[in-house]
């Protein structure tokens, strides 16, 4: 027979601090308003933001190792690459987040929201991980430019698919 209560015992009561909290919510220092600052796999600080509702835990590229700005699942080849060539001050390497090879691709994570698609930065960052990709001999190359977490997980703002391939730009298929 399962373990059951005591009927003599009294539970003990919630203390109204937890009953407050609510999923997603973030602990800050006393007095501050905004969470801090966490650099990215440029080395440079980005401000750290609340994570969404929808964003369940383990969704989208962590930040991990906050010191070097590089989470377990990064590249690091492919991030000091990028680190080193162009730099945090960039414009199009200020959106990287996170640069990962999954699978033979190149994926490249970034603060760019769902509709910067075929935007200049997105296209810039694309092309550099092809030029990257080359560079490392790779013979047919494949790699996905991904957007900031949302609804829809990390949609593809620009990508590579392959030697075929001679643009960054995503096609959107005809809605007849």
């Amino acid at each position: 027979m399962p373990d059951r209560p005591d009927p003599g015992r009294q539970a003990r009561p919630v203390p109204a601090a937890a009953v407050d909290r609510r999923a997603g919510d973030i602990e800050r220092e006393p007095g501050r308003t905004e969470l801090p600052a966490t650099p990215d796999v440029t080395g440079a600080a980005s401000q750290a933001s609340v994570p969404k509702p929808s964003a369940a835990k383990g969704e989208g590229p962590d930040t991990g190792n906050a010191a070097k700005g590089e989470g377990p699942h990064t590249d690091k080849k492919a991030a000091e690459h990028f680190r080193t060539r162009w730099g945090p001050g960039d414009p199009a390497v200020k959106h990287l987040k996170d640069i990962r090879t999954v699978g033979g691709y190149l994926r490249i994570y970034t603060d760019l929201p769902e509709e910067a698609d075929n935007s200049k930065n997105a296209l810039t960052l694309c092309e550099r991980g092809l030029d990257y990709l080359r560079e490392q001999g790779v013979t047919d190359p494949v790699v996905f430019v991904q957007a900031e977490f949302g609804e829809n997980g990390n949609p593809i703002l620009a990508n590579i698919l392959g030697p075929a391939d001679t643009t960054c730009r995503v096609t959107h298929p005809d809605t007849d």
